[in-house]
């Protein structure tokens, strides 16, 4: 069983990489997946010698990316404001080695607020001809030039295990927590879906060339909302509606257009981007949740050399939801991709001896291939000195 854990840069920086590594080490640690380039949110940091609560920037990057690789990028990486005369990659690396510990690049790609705003042209077009204000959309060049950029300078560079793809495809889902977000209405998992769909014309036009009408897609796409909405008078206990499976209930829906879509563009981005990684000498993984696969596109078949693996995030309060999840993408993904399982360490997951070591054996039971726990700063101090325990 090999273990790892999520790392955020403010960890390493508050605490002191030199201070982290060895306690991660002595706990069984064998890998970190460290945030280089991250979106906003605001943290409970528990055991943080410097503060408490902390405020993230939206949208940087926590390295020095390399100048030659954005050379013709129309989105320049911002590096924080926060750390602009540190490189906390660099010393990540360069300590973990000590303790032979790797250090994989945790990368958030196209969930970025900053580029949303200041590039209107280059978000995702919900249904309505509206632009998200979070999420750009992955057909655009520049949105491309921008990922493989990321993965060449971060390869290059540093001395990783490998690059973790976070918001590399298609929004996975509607409702993110965004801002204030408040939503008056019950939004089933295939409104999500839909109103996570780009129908931008770009993606019309790439969509129309693989002999799909996206256009008529989306007016379907406006009605079955529409209705769904309209439905809600009806129901007259919320508490006891379920959705679907999802992929039948868009199949039933008649949505397979957009499902093959996506995973088609998803398939182009991942040969796409694993290309990049192999000419920089690393290679590639995915994070996300099993829902949000189907919902950024990502096909389950992954093109064998591709990816080093898939970090399935499994965080559920009740723990049998862990051995289902992951004995479904067993089943799913080829023989030759690499599960590890997320295990939330924080409350109310498994915040304590017990859930944490029921919550690893559900993992291991349907033959996770290993455990990536999330995440270092959030979890307390206690939980984290229990991994070394875990049998």
């Amino acid at each position: 069983m090999r273990l790892g854990i999520y790392v955020h840069p403010w960890d390493l920086s508050d605490e002191g990489a030199q201070n982290v590594l060895p306690k991660l080490a002595s706990n069984g640690i064998e890998f970190i997946n460290l945030a280089v380039s991250y979106h906003s949110g605001r943290f409970f940091l528990p055991h943080n010698p410097r503060r408490k609560i902390y405020n993230a920037e939206e949208g940087v990057v926590y390295f020095d990316p390399s100048n030659m690789h954005f050379s013709n990028s129309r989105l320049q990486p911002m590096k924080s404001k926060y750390y602009s005369n540190m490189d906390i990659l660099k010393e990540a690396v360069d300590t973990a080695r000590d303790y032979s510990i790797t250090v994989n690049a945790w990368t958030v790609c196209l969930h970025n607020a900053v580029f949303a705003r200041d590039h209107r042209d280059l978000a995702v077009e919900n249904m309505y001809g509206e632009a998200d204000a979070n999420f750009l959309c992955p057909v655009k060049s520049d949105t491309r030039k921008y990922v493989t950029s990321l993965i060449s300078s971060l390869g290059t560079a540093y001395d990783i295990g490998e690059i973790e793809l976070e918001s590399a495809f298609f929004p996975s889902s509607f409702l993110h927590g965004s801002h204030h977000e408040v939503m008056g209405i019950r939004i089933t998992s295939l409104m999500s879906y839909l109103l996570s769909t780009c129908f931008c014309q770009d993606c019309i036009a790439n969509a129309r060339g693989k002999g799909i009408d996206l256009k008529d897609a989306r007016e379907r796409a406006i009605k079955h909302v529409h209705d769904a909405i309209m439905s809600q008078a009806g129901i007259t206990n919320p508490d006891a509606v379920n959705d679907s499976d999802l992929t039948t209930h868009l199949t039933e829906s008649g949505f397979e257009d957009i499902i093959s879509y996506k995973k088609s563009i998803s398939r182009d981005l991942l040969l796409e981007y694993s290309d990049a990684a192999n000419q920089s000498g690393t290679g590639i993984s995915i994070v996300s949740t099993s829902k949000g696969l189907l919902g950024s596109g990502v096909d389950l078949d992954f093109p064998s050399g591709t990816i080093n693996g898939l970090d399935l995030i499994a965080y559920f309060q009740n723990i049998p939801d862990i051995t289902f999840d992951v004995a479904t993408i067993r089943k799913k993904v080829p023989d030759h991709t690499s599960i590890r399982a997320g295990i939330n360490l924080t409350y109310p997951y498994a915040y304590n001896p017990t859930r944490l070591q029921q919550s690893v054996n559900a993992a291991l039971s349907e033959h996770a291939d290993s455990i990536i726990f999330y995440n270092y700063g959030w979890a307390t101090e206690n939980i984290i000195n229990e991994l070394k325990n875990l049998r």
